[in-house]
């Protein structure tokens, strides 16, 4: 609670990059789903978007066009973006 009480008081930028690390650990958990869907060869459906790579990478483009974003989540995005080239690679073998 303190945390948050802080940073109500430090104002818009520091309540910017709580939102940020939520969406970046939402982001995470889905990729990781992805790689072990991936991992048993399973091919993704075309009908579930937010099953698709390329869903995933959108939100992180997004994110990572948000202005002042804090160095350590550009890194962290990026190499989400790296993972989910690896898991639209495997989904091109499967098919």
């Amino acid at each position: 609670m303190q945390k948050i009480m802080e940073e109500r008081a430090g104002g818009g930028r520091t309540m910017t990059n709580l939102h940020e690390q939520q969406e970046l650990l939402h982001i995470q958990t889905m990729v990781l789903e992805l790689e072990r869907i991936a991992s048993r060869g399973s091919i993704v459906r075309r009908g579930t978007s937010v099953t698709q790579p390329e869903y995933w990478r959108n939100r992180i483009h997004t994110l990572l066009a948000t202005p002042g974003i804090s160095g350590s989540t550009a890194a962290q995005a990026s190499a989400l973006l790296a993972k989910l080239d690896g898991i639209a690679e495997a989904g091109k073998k499967c098919r």
